[in-house]
């Protein structure tokens, strides 16, 4: 039987209330301030204090505690805030969260799209709490990518290869398909070694290419992967494969991943954790993919995720 969406809805709920303090490393403060935006949409419009994180992940102040734990744990939880006060001015207007002057963050009223799409990333970087709408977001998510590189890329050919994909048949079908239409040759001994029962995509989510009047095989071709997991590190080594199934001629594909993470470090203008990221890549994460994806009209009513969003926001505006 069908799980129904109040079901998967309660599920989250109580996933969420599950999770006292978040298994992050406490220079993950980026994360943390997701969980916290999570508690603060769940708060049923009463925000979240200092003193409710406090409670929430270390309890009681104990004074049994070293003046040192202690102090860790204020440092931990007021760099969470800091991050949430950057976000203020990272996305401006483009962020759901308001903090006040007693430093309580609350959601904002009368959402944008672009506010909700932000909730909507949020969401899909919280996976362990949403495991029940696990296929709804990441489909979802592999369509904003989708209109996000349309967006960056306007001169460019677009094709879905993942859970959308424009293409059918076996992996190997599928990759010789997609060498054609781009217009380059392939490597039948290195598709060869993939089985030929094998339907997935090998890690290639989106690709995408400018093309020129001619069919001179050296062109930019941008080959996109789609990663909601927290380890989305581990990932990027998926799709360097197709350097060896394609022989690109004189330039060198640009690698992409796409990620629902908020990860510029705006005081470095550089990204939170920069050695997650190997070299070559270029990262769309969530203030980028807002900026860009946002920009295809009525973007929300494509998502099957939307009804979660207008769900939380009902509830915690009831």
């Amino acid at each position: 039987m069908a799980t129904s969406f109040d079901e998967k809805y309660s599920q989250s709920i109580v996933n969420l209330a599950n999770v006292g303090r978040p298994d992050y490393s406490r220079d993950e403060t980026n994360l943390y301030a997701d969980f916290v935006e999570l508690m603060v949409v769940f708060s049923k419009g009463d925000g979240i204090a200092y003193g409710d994180i406090q409670d929430r992940f270390f309890g009681e102040p104990d004074e049994k505690n070293s003046t040192e734990i202690n102090d860790d744990n204020e440092s931990l939880i007021g760099g969470i805030i800091n991050v949430i006060k950057e976000r203020l001015f990272l996305f401006g207007g483009l962020y759901p969260f308001m903090v006040l002057p007693e430093q309580t963050i609350i959601l904002k009223s009368d959402l944008t799209s672009s506010q909700k799409l932000y909730l909507f990333l949020l969401f899909s970087s919280s996976l362990d709490i949403f495991s029940s709408f696990n296929t709804e977001l990441t489909t979802d998510f592999e369509f904003v990518s989708y209109e996000a590189i349309k967006t960056f890329l306007p001169n460019a050919i677009v094709k879905h290869f993942g859970k959308l994909s424009e293409y059918t048949g076996s992996a190997i079908e599928k990759i010789k398909n997609l060498a054609n239409d781009i217009g380059l040759p392939f490597d039948d001994y290195e598709i060869g070694c993939i089985g030929e029962r094998n339907n997935q995509e090998r890690g290639l989510d989106i690709v995408s290419w400018i093309p020129f009047e001619d069919k001179c095989q050296n062109k930019v071709v941008f080959l996109c992967q789609c990663a909601c997991g927290k380890q989305y590190e581990s990932k990027q080594h998926d799709i360097r494969r197709y350097q060896n199934y394609y022989r690109f001629y004189k330039t060198k594909p640009q690698l992409t991943l796409f990620v629902p993470y908020s990860l510029i470090n705006p005081k470095e203008n550089k990204f939170y954790h920069s050695d997650y990221v190997e070299g070559d890549y270029l990262i769309f994460e969530r203030l980028r993919i807002i900026r860009l994806a946002i920009q295809k009209e009525d973007l929300l009513s494509f998502l099957k995720s939307t009804c979660l969003l207008e769900k939380c926001i009902h509830d915690y505006c009831a």
